[in-house]
């Protein structure tokens, strides 16, 4: 099958095509991964609720801490932290095997979907945890030499302009690294012999002629998501006694929708780039959707 390989517009296309293409099963996928966002977000809110505005509080009016209520919050946001993290793994896995699924035109249902990531979700882990570490990393190393330049001359304007010139260029060039980063996250998903720094180094294989699409994409996406991030942000720590118990609540939920639907929207984009690359380098397809799986092959061949 000959495919014409799409530009950027083209891709963000087909990833709302997919979207409309299996509108009944996407939406259960939806619900699936925002049912546990909201479910965290609720308790967040009734358990660390109330001691965030006891800190809040205790720093408005100069006032001492109390160590226990500062040891109960910091042990519940590592908690919440983790759970986050957790439902935001297994729920791009759920989105990347989805609509790898509606691309090709498969017929699956939630169930079977759930029963394949169960049998396949260590490899993609580490891939993870791989994507995080390098962030970290990467975020650390650009801050310190940001500081190291504006201590140069605090008082100076053209350091002062350099700075920020250098901030800008680091998250660019982010971007461009985390498109390949990214990816690899979708390749450790759908290719069971991919994970890791092997995923890493296949990523960058298959992305050698296509980083500028993957650049571009990415800074869309980012223009899109992270003024959802930061309204997310906002909801979960801003204590605004004017509002009500009901209508901070419902602030917090429409921003957990927001942001579910853009990480929905990131992993469906960058599975379909994953086959453009793919096509790009005339590979064939094949979608590993695990032991689990039972409504198709356990591997689907498509040749571009």
């Amino acid at each position: 099958m000959v495919a014409t390989p799409l530009n950027v517009i083209g891709i963000l296309r087909e990833a709302i095509t997919i979207l409309a293409r299996n509108g009944k099963f996407m939406l259960q996928v939806m619900l699936t991964i925002l049912f546990p966002f909201s479910l965290i977000g609720l308790l967040h809110y009734l358990l660390a609720g109330f001691l965030i505005e006891n800190v809040e509080d205790s720093y408005e009016k100069n006032s001492p801490l109390g160590q226990k209520d500062v040891r109960t919050l910091i042990g519940l946001e590592l908690a919440f932290f983790a759970a986050f993290f957790f439902v935001c793994f297994f729920g791009i896995m759920l989105t990347i095997h989805a609509s790898a699924s509606s691309y090709l035109g498969q017929n699956m249902g939630l169930n079977d979907l759930i029963s394949s990531i169960h049998y396949a979700w260590k490899k993609p882990l580490i891939t993870w945890l791989c994507v995080s570490l390098f962030t970290l990393t990467y975020a650390a190393l650009a801050i310190v030499l940001i500081k190291l330049v504006s201590l140069l001359d605090p008082n100076s304007y053209a350091i002062h302009l350099w700075g920020w010139f250098l901030t800008i260029l680091a998250a660019l060039f982010y971007l461009y690294l985390d498109a390949s980063c990214t990816l690899a996250l979708v390749i450790s998903v759908l290719e069971n012999d991919s994970c890791g720094t092997k995923g890493l180094k296949r990523s960058e294989k298959l992305i050698r002629g296509g980083k500028i699409q993957g650049f571009l994409l990415m800074f869309i996406l980012t223009a899109l998501v992270v003024p959802i991030y930061v309204l997310l942000y906002v909801t979960a720590t801003d204590d605004d006694d004017e509002l009500g118990p009901f209508a901070q609540f419902a602030f917090r939920f429409v921003a957990t929708v927001l942001f579910c639907l853009s990480k929905f929207f990131v992993s469906v984009v960058f599975t379909v780039f994953y086959y453009e690359c793919k096509q790009s380098e005339g590979e064939r397809v094949v979608v590993e959707l695990g032991v689990g799986y039972s409504l198709a092959p356990h591997k689907l061949d498509v040749e571009f």
